[in-house]
């Protein structure tokens, strides 16, 4: 909740109407999506995207297609040719298409037709995530590798490394220093926090130095 709870206050202090585009992308994780709708609707936001990450969604249709395969015994090239069908109607959003063919495929073959047909209700229930055609012609993000790469820039390459220990607090100001750095902004925040102290010089305020700090 904190995660949500400072993403909310960041983006209160942004020009929201201006913004050509808001979207929201994110894993199929239970806790993520709920937390994503009731921050729209905090916002006051409905014309946000929300985008399920494309990899993410291939991992679980694959655990589907493995369990037409296994219960049919399917070749590999019946398969293969099964597993094309489904990944185009993934990539093209029509999750009742796949419904359908897993109803077809699985008809009297009531436990694994249920393990199925749950899973794509559970994690395949709100098909606006998956639209991931309409995604890419309108120049949207069909998943979550840019916020991945920059968590490994950001923070594994930094904070990771072999031998190293951090207090929370001192791994947290290298994490914000570092992406001050990589994102180009460090002299800005520098010759902010160097306004904040020359004005309480110039005011003999100095009890809250540390924190300009």
């Amino acid at each position: 909740m904190i995660f949500f709870d400072l993403l909310k206050q960041h983006l209160l202090q942004l020009n929201l109407e201006d913004a050509s585009e808001i979207v929201f992308c994110a894993d199929g994780g239970q806790g993520i999506w709920p937390r994503i709708d009731n921050l729209i609707d905090k916002l006051k936001i409905p014309e946000a995207k929300r985008i399920l990450d494309y990899t993410h969604a291939k991992q679980n249709i694959a655990i589907i297609l493995e369990s037409i395969s296994k219960t049919l015994k399917l070749s590999d090239k019946e398969t293969e040719k099964l597993s094309r069908q489904i990944r185009e109607q993934l990539w093209n959003g029509d999750i009742d298409s796949i419904s359908d063919i897993v109803r077809e495929r699985l008809s009297g073959r009531r436990k694994a037709l249920t393990t199925a047909l749950k899973k794509l209700g559970k994690y395949f229930g709100d098909h606006c995530r998956f639209q991931y055609r309409a995604f890419k012609e309108n120049g949207l993000p069909t998943g979550s590798g840019t916020v991945e790469s920059a968590i490994r820039r950001v923070i594994n390459l930094r904070v990771k490394g072999a031998g190293m220990f951090w207090k929370r607090e001192n791994a947290e100001k290298m994490i914000f220093l570092r992406s001050l750095v990589l994102t180009g902004k460090l002299k800005t925040a520098c010759n902010k926090a160097l306004g904040v102290v020359k004005e309480m010089f110039a005011n003999d305020i100095l009890d809250d130095l540390c924190l300009a700090a």
